[in-house]
Protein backbone atom coordinates (compact mmCIF):
# COMPACT_ATOMS: atom_id res chain seq x y z
CA UNK A 1 0.00 0.00 0.00
CA UNK A 2 1.65 3.71 -0.86
CA UNK A 3 2.44 6.36 1.95
CA UNK A 4 -0.14 9.07 1.37
CA UNK A 5 1.12 11.83 -0.35
CA UNK A 6 1.57 15.10 2.06
CA UNK A 7 -0.24 18.73 1.56
CA UNK A 8 2.77 21.22 0.04
CA UNK A 9 1.62 24.00 1.91
CA UNK A 10 1.39 22.37 5.92
CA UNK A 11 2.53 19.01 5.26
CA UNK A 12 -0.50 17.40 6.81
CA UNK A 13 -1.40 13.75 5.00
CA UNK A 14 -4.07 14.04 2.14
CA UNK A 15 -6.60 11.64 1.33
CA UNK A 16 -6.57 9.92 -1.90
CA UNK A 17 -8.72 11.84 -4.77
CA UNK A 18 -8.90 14.81 -2.32
CA UNK A 19 -8.57 18.06 -3.91
CA UNK A 20 -8.52 20.66 -1.20
CA UNK A 21 -6.84 19.80 2.33
CA UNK A 22 -8.71 19.28 4.93
CA UNK A 23 -6.13 20.89 7.22
CA UNK A 24 -5.39 24.06 5.48
CA UNK A 25 -7.99 24.22 3.03
CA UNK A 26 -5.28 24.78 -0.03
CA UNK A 27 -5.82 23.55 -3.18
CA UNK A 28 -3.89 20.02 -3.60
CA UNK A 29 -1.31 20.57 -6.91
CA UNK A 30 -2.11 17.87 -9.59
CA UNK A 31 1.25 15.46 -10.12
CA UNK A 32 1.05 14.95 -14.27
CA UNK A 33 3.25 11.73 -15.06
CA UNK A 34 4.09 11.37 -18.65
CA UNK A 35 5.62 8.53 -19.76
CA UNK A 36 8.76 8.43 -22.54
CA UNK A 37 7.39 7.24 -25.92
CA UNK A 38 10.61 5.25 -27.75
CA UNK A 39 11.88 7.05 -31.17
CA UNK A 40 10.87 6.25 -34.34
CA UNK A 41 13.95 4.89 -35.04
CA UNK A 42 13.59 2.16 -31.68
CA UNK A 43 9.98 1.50 -32.64
CA UNK A 44 11.16 0.56 -36.47
CA UNK A 45 14.05 -1.82 -34.95
CA UNK A 46 12.06 -2.85 -33.06
CA UNK A 47 9.35 -4.24 -35.64
CA UNK A 48 12.39 -5.32 -37.40
CA UNK A 49 13.68 -7.36 -34.68
CA UNK A 50 10.15 -8.72 -34.26
CA UNK A 51 10.16 -9.57 -37.26
CA UNK A 52 6.42 -7.88 -37.84
CA UNK A 53 5.69 -6.86 -41.34
CA UNK A 54 5.49 -2.89 -41.89
CA UNK A 55 1.55 -1.95 -43.47
CA UNK A 56 2.38 -0.96 -47.39
CA UNK A 57 1.75 2.97 -47.61
CA UNK A 58 -1.30 3.18 -49.74
CA UNK A 59 -1.40 3.10 -53.64
CA UNK A 60 -3.87 5.69 -55.43
CA UNK A 61 -6.04 4.60 -57.58
CA UNK A 62 -5.10 5.62 -61.28
CA UNK A 63 -6.99 8.25 -63.01
CA UNK A 64 -9.22 6.90 -65.99
CA UNK A 65 -7.80 7.40 -69.19
CA UNK A 66 -9.79 7.13 -72.40
CA UNK A 67 -12.58 5.53 -72.98
CA UNK A 68 -13.22 2.07 -74.34
CA UNK A 69 -13.73 2.53 -77.53
CA UNK A 70 -9.82 3.51 -77.85
CA UNK A 71 -9.13 -0.25 -77.45
CA UNK A 72 -6.50 0.93 -74.89
CA UNK A 73 -4.39 2.62 -77.32
CA UNK A 74 -2.36 5.47 -74.97
CA UNK A 75 -1.78 9.14 -75.29
CA UNK A 76 1.42 10.28 -76.68
CA UNK A 77 4.31 12.50 -74.30
CA UNK A 78 5.50 15.84 -75.17
CA UNK A 79 8.78 14.21 -76.98
CA UNK A 80 7.02 12.76 -79.71
CA UNK A 81 4.50 15.23 -80.02
CA UNK A 82 7.50 17.85 -80.50
CA UNK A 83 9.08 15.30 -82.69
CA UNK A 84 5.89 15.00 -85.14
CA UNK A 85 5.45 18.98 -85.41
CA UNK A 86 9.36 19.14 -86.85
CA UNK A 87 8.49 16.67 -89.12
CA UNK A 88 5.77 18.88 -90.77
CA UNK A 89 7.73 21.92 -90.40
CA UNK A 90 10.30 20.45 -92.14
CA UNK A 91 8.14 19.50 -94.86
CA UNK A 92 6.37 23.17 -95.28
CA UNK A 93 9.81 24.58 -95.02
CA UNK A 94 11.49 22.16 -98.13
CA UNK A 95 8.11 23.18 -100.28
CA UNK A 96 8.32 26.59 -99.04
CA UNK A 97 12.21 26.67 -99.77
CA UNK A 98 11.67 24.70 -103.58
CA UNK A 99 9.17 27.48 -104.89
CA UNK A 100 11.33 30.10 -103.76
CA UNK A 101 14.14 28.52 -105.68
CA UNK A 102 12.02 28.26 -108.76
CA UNK A 103 10.49 31.01 -108.87
CA UNK A 104 13.39 33.23 -106.90
CA UNK A 105 10.02 35.83 -105.31
CA UNK A 106 9.76 35.40 -101.34
CA UNK A 107 6.03 36.09 -101.88
CA UNK A 108 5.78 32.54 -103.84
CA UNK A 109 7.86 30.67 -101.53
CA UNK A 110 5.48 32.59 -98.50
CA UNK A 111 2.51 32.12 -100.33
CA UNK A 112 3.20 27.78 -100.84
CA UNK A 113 4.21 27.39 -97.25
CA UNK A 114 0.92 29.20 -96.06
CA UNK A 115 -1.05 26.82 -98.29
CA UNK A 116 0.63 23.70 -97.20
CA UNK A 117 0.24 24.49 -93.68
CA UNK A 118 -3.65 25.27 -94.57
CA UNK A 119 -3.66 21.96 -96.13
CA UNK A 120 -2.40 20.02 -93.13
CA UNK A 121 -4.88 21.55 -90.80
CA UNK A 122 -7.46 20.83 -92.92
CA UNK A 123 -5.96 16.75 -93.24
CA UNK A 124 -5.51 16.25 -89.75
CA UNK A 125 -9.24 17.55 -89.02
CA UNK A 126 -10.71 15.36 -91.27
CA UNK A 127 -8.08 12.29 -90.57
CA UNK A 128 -5.92 12.90 -87.45
CA UNK A 129 -3.26 12.41 -89.72
CA UNK A 130 -0.16 14.84 -90.39
CA UNK A 131 3.08 13.70 -91.92
CA UNK A 132 4.72 13.93 -88.78
CA UNK A 133 2.28 11.97 -87.12
CA UNK A 134 2.32 9.05 -90.26
CA UNK A 135 5.85 8.60 -89.48
CA UNK A 136 5.40 8.27 -85.68
CA UNK A 137 2.30 6.21 -85.78
CA UNK A 138 0.16 8.62 -84.25
CA UNK A 139 -3.25 10.09 -85.27
CA UNK A 140 -5.28 13.35 -83.37
CA UNK A 141 -8.52 12.27 -82.04
CA UNK A 142 -12.52 13.60 -79.91
CA UNK A 143 -11.37 13.37 -76.38
CA UNK A 144 -14.20 11.56 -76.39
CA UNK A 145 -14.37 9.32 -79.11
CA UNK A 146 -12.14 7.21 -81.25
CA UNK A 147 -12.69 9.71 -84.44
CA UNK A 148 -10.79 12.62 -86.01
CA UNK A 149 -11.58 16.08 -84.44
CA UNK A 150 -13.03 17.92 -87.36
CA UNK A 151 -13.12 21.05 -88.73
CA UNK A 152 -14.36 22.80 -86.02
CA UNK A 153 -11.72 21.12 -82.97
CA UNK A 154 -9.10 21.59 -85.47
CA UNK A 155 -10.04 25.31 -86.20
CA UNK A 156 -9.61 25.93 -82.58
CA UNK A 157 -6.72 24.27 -82.08
CA UNK A 158 -4.59 25.93 -85.32
CA UNK A 159 -5.95 29.17 -83.91
CA UNK A 160 -4.02 28.42 -80.79
CA UNK A 161 -1.33 27.60 -82.46
CA UNK A 162 -1.20 30.17 -84.72
CA UNK A 163 -1.00 32.44 -81.80
CA UNK A 164 2.38 30.41 -80.63
CA UNK A 165 3.38 31.51 -83.92
CA UNK A 166 3.39 35.29 -83.95
CA UNK A 167 5.36 35.03 -80.25
CA UNK A 168 8.78 35.75 -81.78
CA UNK A 169 8.06 32.60 -83.90
CA UNK A 170 8.81 30.04 -81.78
CA UNK A 171 5.64 30.57 -78.87
CA UNK A 172 4.47 27.46 -81.13
CA UNK A 173 7.28 25.06 -79.66
CA UNK A 174 6.05 26.63 -76.30
CA UNK A 175 2.38 25.42 -76.99
CA UNK A 176 3.13 22.00 -77.57
CA UNK A 177 5.64 21.74 -75.19
CA UNK A 178 2.57 22.54 -73.16
CA UNK A 179 1.99 18.34 -73.36
CA UNK A 180 4.13 18.29 -70.71
CA UNK A 181 2.22 20.81 -68.44
CA UNK A 182 -0.62 17.70 -67.86
CA UNK A 183 0.15 15.16 -65.25
CA UNK A 184 -3.09 13.48 -66.00
CA UNK A 185 -3.86 10.71 -68.41
CA UNK A 186 -5.27 12.90 -71.89
CA UNK A 187 -1.79 14.78 -71.81
CA UNK A 188 -3.12 17.42 -73.48
CA UNK A 189 -1.95 20.96 -74.33
CA UNK A 190 -3.35 23.96 -74.50
CA UNK A 191 -4.06 23.78 -78.40
CA UNK A 192 -5.51 20.14 -77.11
CA UNK A 193 -7.81 21.76 -74.43
CA UNK A 194 -8.77 24.25 -76.76
CA UNK A 195 -10.08 21.79 -79.10
CA UNK A 196 -11.19 18.73 -76.85
CA UNK A 197 -8.60 16.88 -78.65
CA UNK A 198 -5.78 13.86 -77.88
CA UNK A 199 -3.44 12.61 -79.62
CA UNK A 200 -2.93 8.70 -79.53
CA UNK A 201 0.35 5.87 -80.05
CA UNK A 202 -2.15 4.10 -82.69
CA UNK A 203 1.13 1.28 -83.25
CA UNK A 204 1.55 0.80 -79.52
CA UNK A 205 0.80 -2.71 -78.49
CA UNK A 206 -2.45 -3.17 -75.97
CA UNK A 207 -4.83 -6.18 -75.27
CA UNK A 208 -8.11 -6.54 -76.48
CA UNK A 209 -11.14 -5.04 -74.49
CA UNK A 210 -12.60 -8.60 -73.73
CA UNK A 211 -9.99 -9.94 -72.42
CA UNK A 212 -10.61 -11.53 -69.14
CA UNK A 213 -8.19 -10.77 -66.59
CA UNK A 214 -8.19 -11.28 -62.88
CA UNK A 215 -7.15 -8.64 -60.91
CA UNK A 216 -5.01 -9.10 -58.39
CA UNK A 217 -5.37 -7.30 -54.94
CA UNK A 218 -2.31 -6.51 -52.89
CA UNK A 219 -2.28 -8.24 -49.60
CA UNK A 220 -5.10 -10.63 -50.89
CA UNK A 221 -3.80 -14.49 -51.47
CA UNK A 222 -4.57 -15.84 -54.52
CA UNK A 223 -7.06 -18.62 -54.59
CA UNK A 224 -5.70 -21.80 -54.65
CA UNK A 225 -6.12 -23.64 -57.91
CA UNK A 226 -5.76 -27.48 -57.89
CA UNK A 227 -3.59 -28.88 -60.56
CA UNK A 228 -3.80 -32.65 -59.45
CA UNK A 229 -6.93 -35.15 -58.37
CA UNK A 230 -8.57 -34.11 -55.13
CA UNK A 231 -9.57 -36.09 -52.38
CA UNK A 232 -13.31 -36.42 -52.18
CA UNK A 233 -15.26 -36.14 -48.85
CA UNK A 234 -16.58 -40.07 -49.02
CA UNK A 235 -14.82 -42.58 -50.89
CA UNK A 236 -16.68 -43.94 -53.82
CA UNK A 237 -17.58 -47.48 -54.29
CA UNK A 238 -15.34 -49.45 -56.59
CA UNK A 239 -17.11 -49.45 -59.72
CA UNK A 240 -16.47 -52.91 -62.30
CA UNK A 241 -14.92 -51.86 -65.58
CA UNK A 242 -16.84 -51.84 -68.76
CA UNK A 243 -16.91 -54.84 -70.54
CA UNK A 244 -16.98 -53.45 -74.51
CA UNK A 245 -19.59 -55.21 -76.54
CA UNK A 246 -18.54 -57.84 -78.76
CA UNK A 247 -18.00 -57.37 -82.31
CA UNK A 248 -21.07 -57.58 -85.12
CA UNK A 249 -20.38 -61.30 -86.48
CA UNK A 250 -19.03 -60.64 -90.36
CA UNK A 251 -21.92 -59.82 -93.16
CA UNK A 252 -24.27 -57.52 -90.44
CA UNK A 253 -24.70 -54.22 -91.28
CA UNK A 254 -22.89 -51.65 -89.17
CA UNK A 255 -24.72 -48.67 -87.97
CA UNK A 256 -23.95 -45.53 -89.34
CA UNK A 257 -22.68 -43.07 -86.96
CA UNK A 258 -24.89 -40.00 -86.89
CA UNK A 259 -23.84 -36.20 -86.47
CA UNK A 260 -25.36 -33.46 -85.58
CA UNK A 261 -25.65 -31.02 -88.79
CA UNK A 262 -23.78 -27.63 -88.50
CA UNK A 263 -26.16 -24.43 -88.09
CA UNK A 264 -26.97 -22.60 -91.58
CA UNK A 265 -25.59 -19.42 -91.97
CA UNK A 266 -27.79 -16.75 -92.92
CA UNK A 267 -27.94 -15.42 -96.48
CA UNK A 268 -29.89 -12.06 -95.88
CA UNK A 269 -29.25 -9.72 -93.12
CA UNK A 270 -31.24 -6.81 -91.84
CA UNK A 271 -29.65 -3.59 -91.22
CA UNK A 272 -31.23 -1.08 -89.16
CA UNK A 273 -29.64 2.81 -89.35
CA UNK A 274 -29.47 4.44 -85.46
CA UNK A 275 -32.46 6.28 -87.20
CA UNK A 276 -34.54 3.77 -87.19
CA UNK A 277 -34.43 3.07 -91.39
CA UNK A 278 -34.09 -0.43 -91.55
CA UNK A 279 -33.34 -2.69 -95.15
CA UNK A 280 -31.87 -5.84 -96.04
CA UNK A 281 -28.86 -7.28 -98.11
CA UNK A 282 -27.70 -10.37 -99.55
CA UNK A 283 -24.62 -9.55 -101.22
CA UNK A 284 -21.76 -6.96 -101.68
CA UNK A 285 -22.65 -3.13 -100.98
CA UNK A 286 -20.88 0.28 -99.53
CA UNK A 287 -22.21 2.17 -97.21
CA UNK A 288 -21.02 6.22 -96.36
CA UNK A 289 -22.42 9.85 -96.83
CA UNK A 290 -22.54 9.45 -100.58
CA UNK A 291 -21.14 5.89 -101.42
CA UNK A 292 -19.61 4.72 -104.86
CA UNK A 293 -18.18 1.64 -106.10
CA UNK A 294 -14.99 0.86 -107.34
CA UNK A 295 -14.64 0.49 -111.19
CA UNK A 296 -15.70 -2.82 -111.97
CA UNK A 297 -16.60 -3.82 -108.33
CA UNK A 298 -19.90 -5.81 -108.05
CA UNK A 299 -21.95 -3.74 -105.70
CA UNK A 300 -25.89 -5.12 -105.28
CA UNK A 301 -26.44 -2.40 -102.65
CA UNK A 302 -25.44 1.51 -101.78
CA UNK A 303 -26.54 2.39 -98.73
CA UNK A 304 -26.50 6.28 -98.46
CA UNK A 305 -26.85 7.77 -94.66
CA UNK A 306 -27.75 11.05 -94.12
CA UNK A 307 -25.13 12.73 -91.89
CA UNK A 308 -25.68 16.45 -91.16
CA UNK A 309 -22.25 16.30 -89.15
CA UNK A 310 -20.07 15.17 -91.69
CA UNK A 311 -18.26 12.16 -89.72
CA UNK A 312 -19.12 9.57 -92.57
CA UNK A 313 -16.62 9.87 -95.41
CA UNK A 314 -18.44 9.64 -98.68
CA UNK A 315 -17.50 5.90 -99.60
CA UNK A 316 -17.02 4.60 -95.53
CA UNK A 317 -17.37 0.68 -95.52
CA UNK A 318 -17.82 -1.94 -97.60
CA UNK A 319 -19.58 -4.55 -96.47
CA UNK A 320 -21.03 -8.41 -98.33
CA UNK A 321 -22.18 -11.88 -97.12
CA UNK A 322 -20.14 -14.78 -97.69
CA UNK A 323 -19.91 -18.35 -96.32
CA UNK A 324 -19.32 -16.71 -92.49
CA UNK A 325 -22.21 -14.26 -92.69
CA UNK A 326 -21.86 -10.76 -92.91
CA UNK A 327 -19.20 -8.78 -93.14
CA UNK A 328 -17.74 -5.56 -92.91
CA UNK A 329 -14.58 -3.97 -94.38
CA UNK A 330 -13.46 0.28 -93.68
CA UNK A 331 -13.00 1.98 -97.21
CA UNK A 332 -9.98 4.13 -96.29
CA UNK A 333 -12.43 5.94 -94.29
CA UNK A 334 -11.37 9.48 -92.27
CA UNK A 335 -12.86 8.58 -88.96
CA UNK A 336 -12.82 4.38 -88.97
CA UNK A 337 -14.97 1.63 -88.23
CA UNK A 338 -15.56 -0.57 -85.16
CA UNK A 339 -17.67 -3.57 -84.60
CA UNK A 340 -19.11 -3.13 -81.16
CA UNK A 341 -20.05 -6.95 -80.10
CA UNK A 342 -23.15 -7.93 -78.08
CA UNK A 343 -20.50 -8.73 -74.71
CA UNK A 344 -19.65 -5.10 -75.40
CA UNK A 345 -16.41 -5.92 -76.83
CA UNK A 346 -14.95 -3.82 -79.56
CA UNK A 347 -13.33 -4.39 -82.62
CA UNK A 348 -11.11 -1.97 -84.86
CA UNK A 349 -11.99 -2.54 -88.57
CA UNK A 350 -8.92 -3.01 -90.88
CA UNK A 351 -9.39 -1.39 -94.19
CA UNK A 352 -10.18 -3.39 -96.89
CA UNK A 353 -10.09 -6.64 -94.62
CA UNK A 354 -13.17 -7.96 -94.26
CA UNK A 355 -14.30 -8.47 -90.40
CA UNK A 356 -17.08 -10.92 -89.59
CA UNK A 357 -19.78 -9.35 -88.17
CA UNK A 358 -22.23 -11.50 -85.56
CA UNK A 359 -26.05 -11.43 -85.14
CA UNK A 360 -27.17 -8.86 -82.96
CA UNK A 361 -23.45 -7.00 -83.24
CA UNK A 362 -23.41 -3.55 -84.08
CA UNK A 363 -21.13 -1.57 -86.61
CA UNK A 364 -19.87 1.80 -85.78
CA UNK A 365 -19.32 4.26 -88.50
CA UNK A 366 -18.34 7.70 -87.61
CA UNK A 367 -20.91 9.08 -85.21
CA UNK A 368 -23.66 6.45 -86.65
CA UNK A 369 -24.82 2.95 -86.38
CA UNK A 370 -25.66 0.00 -87.78
CA UNK A 371 -27.61 -2.80 -85.77
CA UNK A 372 -27.15 -6.26 -87.74
CA UNK A 373 -29.28 -8.90 -87.60
CA UNK A 374 -30.20 -12.01 -90.07
CA UNK A 375 -33.39 -12.26 -91.44
CA UNK A 376 -35.46 -14.91 -90.05
CA UNK A 377 -35.92 -18.23 -92.32
CA UNK A 378 -33.23 -16.67 -94.80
Amino acid sequence: MSSPTPCTTCGQPLREGARFCTACGAPVTPVLVVEAQPSRRSRAATGRASGRPRPAPPVPAPAPALGAAFDGAPTVGVGRRLLAYLIDAAVVAAVAGGVLVATGHVFYGALAAAELALGIVVWEARTGRTFGNLALGLRAARAESPYAPGLGRGAARSLVMLAGHAVGGVGQLVVVGSVGFDRGPLRQGWHDRAGRAVVVDVRAPRGGAGAAVAPHVQGVPAPFIPTGPQPSAVAAPAVAPAVAPPPPPAGAPVPATTQAPAPAVARTYVLTLDTGEAMTVSGPGVIGRAPRPRPGERCDHVVVVDDPERSLSRTHARFGVDGRGFWVADAGSGNGTLVVLPTGQTLVVAEDRPTPVPAGATVRIGDRSVLVDPLPGS
